[in-house]
């Protein structure tokens, strides 16, 4: 015959609670290791496309935005710049927007380029100096 321990209730008990609590803490650990927003884009990109999309200009033309690409620039976290490309209903470009946006403030309306030709992209013109030399 084998000897096989004897367990009373409270050694069962000691170790069912000493799993759970192993098992409680390897969860919390887990959980620092995921990312708190996830995928998808951000309430702030959430926020700037709804704003482009209510745009007289862009719903004049048909057009809406489908995606917008941030320019951070690294200084500052709460300002930045955004360009966009505006498609039509079948999905063709037909124009780009261009602008800047404070976070949970507001966004400065864009300057825009449409296209002379839909789905044939253009460059952004050069722009002068409109402010002269700075001394």
């Amino acid at each position: 015959m084998t000897n096989t321990p004897d367990w009373n209730k409270t050694q069962i008990a000691k170790v069912a609670f000493a799993v759970v609590g192993i098992l409680i803490s390897a969860l919390l650990i887990g959980l620092r290791f995921i990312p708190a927003e996830g995928c998808g884009p951000s309430q702030e990109e959430r926020q700037l496309l709804q704003t482009l999309n209510n745009l007289d200009e862009v719903i004049s033309h048909g057009g809406y935005v489908k995606e917008v690409q941030m320019k951070l620039d690294g200084e500052d976290d709460d300002v930045y710049g955004y360009e966009a490309e505006i498609v039509n209903e079948q999905g063709v470009p037909i124009g780009r927007l261009r602008g800047g946006r404070v976070a949970g403030f507001g966004t400065m309306k864009p300057r825009f380029l449409w296209y002379k030709t839909p789905g044939v992209p253009e460059e952004w013109p050069q722009r002068n100096d409109r402010r002269g030399r700075r001394r």
